[in-house]
């Protein structure tokens, strides 16, 4: 008798908000830390947010491993309802992404999947490059954008809440190994 054939774990991941203020990156970057230093190779990208002085959003991204930031947002004044998206910014960032894969990472962090992923644009072609080379890839997604999500990894995308214990379980089937707790 053989063997059941067994499924392997979606090489995508995502931690889902409801866009409620949860801080994800309090989960998220001491979780990748903590792999790090359990001697596993975790690169990539983590969001760090802030304000500028007159209340708008600040966004920046920090390298995993050099702790290069990034800061991928503009302070467009108070009163601009333009999208402060900085678009050099985010392409400086994505050649983290790009060293991350060629150096073979146990695991590829990729900051969010938004509104430019959805589209096709901001990180889209790192993800997909990421799945093509094998690599597990965990990221960040808001409700919001789900189904965008869901349309995009073709159901290879696993859906995980929000749990330290989440993250560690799917990190554990993705890489086929014992991941201490």
């Amino acid at each position: 008798m053989t063997a059941p054939d067994t499924i392997p774990p979606p090489p995508l991941a995502a931690l889902v908000h409801t866009d409620d203020g949860h801080d994800l990156e309090a989960l998220l970057e001491p979780t990748v830390r903590r792999l790090q230093t359990q001697g596993w190779r975790v690169a990539g990208l983590v969001h760090r947010h802030g304000r500028y002085p007159n209340g708008n959003k600040r966004m920046v991204l920090a390298d995993l491993c050099s702790e290069e930031t990034f800061e991928i947002s503009q302070d467009l004044g108070a009163a601009s309802q333009a999208c402060s998206l900085n678009p050099q910014a985010l392409a400086q960032a994505s050649a983290v992404l790009g060293r991350a894969l060629a150096q073979r990472v146990d695991l590829l962090v990729i900051n969010r999947f938004g509104a430019m992923e959805a589209v096709g644009q901001g990180f889209a072609a790192e993800f997909a490059a990421a799945v093509q080379a094998g690599v597990p890839v965990l990221t960040v997604v808001a409700a919001k954008h789900l189904d965008a999500w869901r349309q995009f990894t073709g159901g290879m995308g696993a859906e995980l809440p929000p749990r330290m214990a989440a993250l560690q379980a799917w990190f554990a089937l993705a890489v086929g190994r014992k991941v201490p707790a």
